[in-house]
């Protein structure tokens, strides 16, 4: 059993072991305009280097995932709740789509994604009537909830490449949300567990900003990182004009 002492002291490790990490390594300009996460084993927030072109949010600094370690797990309000490792998950039908993802802070990024439908893995686990929609749990201990409707529609994947390549651990790797007519902050990525439930529940960033519940894309203006974040205006809902 997990006790509130020893979650303290997993947390105080992992931060101490950051810390550290990042005092020790020699500094230089070159490490100081790139992530500075890189060559530890943690990943976290960061808008420098290669991630210029396609910002990092993350919610808390977390470990690298380790491929044979993750799985997917299922739970809740379905038939067959289990598990599912990255074979797994890349065994279903492949899709592509072309999709920009947009950031409440007002600039957004475009991206060619793969991945699979949510229908795919609910043949496997088949929900129940009551479920309405799902809570994801993420290795930041991000939290976010989605309903089932917006889960189905078609602009909508369960991701695991990006632009051609498997998700880097900023991206999200393994598994990630991409839902393109809903702000970023409901595309939660580097999935750890998927609860169906039965009734609305606030999201991490709902619980704590001034952010929506239902976090549609609304009009107003967007500053693109690769249109040099030139302003744009945007009518709401999914950005397909550029």
């Amino acid at each position: 059993m997990i006790t509130r002492r020893n979650f303290l002291v997993r947390w105080m490790s992992a931060f101490l072991l950051l810390i550290g990490q990042m005092l020790f390594r020699p500094f230089s300009k070159a490490w100081a305009d790139t992530d500075p996460f890189v060559g530890t084993d943690f990943v976290g927030k960061t808008r420098a280097g290669e991630h210029e072109s396609f910002y990092i949010n993350y919610w808390k600094p977390m470990r690298r995932i380790k491929p044979e370690r993750w799985k997917l797990e299922v739970t809740g309000l379905c038939k067959n709740p289990g598990a599912f490792r990255i074979e797994d998950i890349k065994s279903f039908p492949v899709k592509t789509r072309s999709s920009r993802m947009k950031c409440v802070e007002c600039w957004s990024a475009r991206a060619k994604w793969q991945g699979f439908s949510i229908a795919e893995l609910e043949k496997k686990v088949q929900p129940l009537p009551e479920a309405i929609g799902v809570v994801f749990h993420c290795a930041d201990a991000y939290i976010e909830y989605l309903s089932r409707e917006s889960l189905l529609k078609p602009e909508t994947l369960l991701v695991h490449s990006m632009d051609g390549k498997p998700l880097t651990d900023e991206h999200g790797f393994p598994l990630r949300i991409i839902i393109p007519f809903k702000y970023g902050y409901k595309n939660p990525k580097a999935i750890l567990k998927m609860e169906y439930v039965s009734n609305f529940q606030a999201g991490t960033w709902s619980k704590i900003g001034p952010y929506s519940m239902d976090g549609t894309i609304l009009p107003g203006t967007d500053h693109p990182l690769d249109f040099g974040k030139q302003p744009r205006r945007i009518p709401g809902g999914e950005i397909v004009d550029y």
